[in-house]
């Protein structure tokens, strides 16, 4: 089958018209507005993990929380009036079943009471860094994955915060929360930013 020039280029632009309309219904979803609010709760909790350490398992439920009420709200209202919720309800119900499993692989992984016949000197627990990468590495596989029907920049985004993770876990042991709270925050709160000024 033979294509023509023309046709080739009528392609590429119905290519192009369809990621700009993708960046465009993102870039009205409300999704720079709760990527802004994301990265300051993870500023805000990572900060407090590193200066704070006692308080870093209380601080994050609430934080989640309010992120969890505030997407909601961000969401809703950028819904066109008498629109109906179904696919918004979906990625918010995604998000919950997502976290759902992290939290059950945790508990597998890391048990609260040893199984009979597991020794205690043979028991190597999981520390408070190990945890705060997988949670931070967790949203960031979700992006990744939902980038590759939303457009490549939510794969980059989780691409390149994985990588900071990474770094951050392997070379900053001591700093790493506070190394979290401005590369992993920030690059959400920037992200955030260059959705709502690039993409509406």
């Amino acid at each position: 089958m033979n294509v023509t020039k023309q046709e080739a280029q009528d392609s590429l632009n119905e290519i192009h018209d369809v990621i700009y309309q993708t960046r465009l219904a993102i870039g009205r979803s409300g999704s720079s507005s709760i990527l802004i609010l994301w990265g300051v709760i993870w500023v805000i909790g990572y900060s407090v993990g590193q200066f704070v350490p006692k308080w870093a398992g209380l601080i994050w439920a609430p934080l989640v929380l309010i992120g969890s009420i505030g997407s909601w709200i961000g969401g809703s209202r950028s819904r066109p009036a008498g629109a109906r919720g179904g696919f918004g309800l979906r990625i918010g119900i995604a998000w919950l079943v997502l976290f759902a499993y992290a939290s059950l692989w945790v508990c597998l992984l890391h048990p609260a009471h040893l199984p009979s016949g597991v020794e205690w000197a043979n028991y190597q627990p999981i520390n408070d860094r190990q945890i705060g990468a997988f949670f931070a590495t967790v949203p960031m596989f979700a992006y990744v994955v939902g980038g590759l029907w939303l457009g490549r920049f939510f794969v980059w985004l989780g691409a390149i915060v994985t990588a900071l993770t990474i770094a951050g876990y392997c070379l900053l042991p001591g700093w790493f929360n506070l190394w979290m709270a401005f590369t992993g925050g920030g690059s959400l709160i920037v992200a955030g930013l260059f959705i709502r000024k690039y993409w509406r």
